[in-house]
Formats: C-alpha cells, structure tokens, sequence
C-alpha cells in the first residue's frame, strides 16, 4: 500500500516528483543534445508516426536500424500519456511540457532489470543494464512465471502530454528508446484514484538482440551494474536513482532494493 506521504493530486512538471537527489546536470544537458539529434533523424525510414518499423537490428551499435522504437502498429492513445518506468520516472523529457503527471500503477506487466545498454548506460564494447516492462504473458512464454499466480504490478508515472507537443514527444522517444524497445500501449491506474488511463510504454521485449535472460540473476546482473557508464552516466547511478524515487513515495519494491544492495557490495560500498 502507498502511504498517504503519495501525491494525491495531479502535479506540475517536473519538480513535483523528483527525489530529493543530488542535481544531475549532466543528464539535463544530454538530453537537451539528444533532442536535437533526434530531430536531425526525421528523414530515415519511419512509420508516418516515426518509429521504425522493420525492427531491423544494428549489431554493431546494438540499437535498431535507423534509431528508433520499434512501432509494432499499436494505436497512439489519443490524448497521448506516457507511461515511464525507468529515468522517466525521475527525469522526463523537456519536451513533455507542462501537463500533468502522476505516480500510476499498471497491472498484469513487471519491471526487470534484464536489457542490455549501449547508448545510454553503457557502450557496444562495455554494455550496461536497464529496465525493462515485460508482460505477464512473454514471461509465462519464456518459463519466467506460472500461470493462474496473481498478476505483477508495477508503479510508474504517467505523463499527460498535450496535442499540440504529442508529434515531438514521440519522437524524442522513439529515438530515445532504439536500444530494442517497442512500442506497446497498457492501462494504468492513477495511485489517486479515478479512471483508468490507457498509455503508451516502452518495452525490451524478450526477442529483442539486447535482452539478456542471464541478468536475472541478481548477482550477474550486480556485477555489470556496478561497473557500466555510458552517455547518460553510470549504470549504478541510474539503479540509485529509481530506487530513490520508490522510496520518495514510500512504495516497496523488493526485488530493486536488494538488487541495489547487492551493486553496492560489488563496489565495496555496503
């Protein structure tokens, strides 16, 4: 349960739901470089809404041929909300405005530590390790879950983002996201209550060339954390991060807290 420390109103961006961590200025300015470069994108072979997609594979840079999301022919929720599970839900993107936000809860889907990185916490040569949303069902087809156990939850924020901006959002995420994600569109449910909100996620799908079964394994997936730094800066920053987030909403999240743990023992920190 989320104590009544939640936020029970609809906030302003972005200050309303960043944790009280030290500022990331470094983050600010490659994200404000990264939207200059997706705009410079815009003419490679994209859908009419600007993903990718064939889902071809880059094996040398390890993110899809013409950098960007796969778009997989879901249909764009009109009006457009995000949901973020990862960075997003510390640090969103400029060019999500000034609209509403929300910590929100989606069912039936689990974030896992189990993508490999190679654009933002990691390199092609060294990769690091980020989340990923996979559903209940791609994990009872890979033997990851029984079927007929109740379904995973996760917490997240939703971003309303307004008509006028939704173009510009997608594809800063779109090429934001080409390390092997997927467009996917989930129901979530605002922590404030009211209605379900039908969003747009990013998923690393299973059959995607970064997925990496191995790094379920905590300890195996520690070990890379503890080490990895890419573009968007260390791969242990970005764990600290997210679970500093949870516990800014006094949300549990096990499986992230003792994974934490256990990068700080392989850097000698615990």
């Amino acid at each position: 349960s989320v104590s009544q420390k939640t936020h029970l109103n609809l906030q302003r961006r972005p200050a309303a739901h960043m944790p009280k961590a030290r500022a990331l200025t470094h983050f600010l300015a490659f994200a404000s470089s990264r939207s200059s470069m997706a705009a410079s994108m815009a003419a490679m072979s994209t859908s009419a809404s600007g993903a990718a997609m064939d889902g071809e594979w880059d094996e040398a840079a390890g993110v899809w041929r013409g950098n960007r999301a796969v778009d997989a022919g879901v249909e764009v929720p009109d009006p457009l909300v995000i949901f973020g599970y990862g960075s997003l839900c510390w640090r969103p993107e400029p060019s999500f405005g000034e609209g509403a936000s929300y910590p929100c809860r989606v069912s039936g889907w689990g974030r896992f530590f189990a993508q490999r990185s190679t654009d933002h916490r990691g390199t092609p040569k060294s990769p690091g390790l980020v989340a990923t949303m996979l559903s209940d069902a791609q994990l009872e087809a890979i033997g990851l879950r029984e079927a007929g156990v109740p379904p995973s939850s996760t917490i997240g924020m939703g971003y309303e983002i307004a008509t006028e901006s939704a173009e510009g959002v997608l594809a800063d995420l779109d090429f934001r996201e080409k390390g092997g994600y997927t467009r996917e569109v989930v129901l979530v449910q605002p922590l404030a209550g009211g209605e379900p909100v039908k969003a747009l996620l990013y998923s690393a799908t299973p059959d995607n060339p970064n997925f990496d079964k191995t790094m379920l394994d905590p300890d195996a997936a520690a070990t890379v954390i503890a080490s990895a730094v890419g573009p968007s800066g260390s791969n242990a920053e970005y764990l600290s991060n997210l679970t500093e987030w949870l516990r800014s909403l006094e949300i549990e999240e096990p499986s992230l807290f003792d994974l934490e743990e256990r990068v700080k023992a392989a850097q000698g920190t615990s």
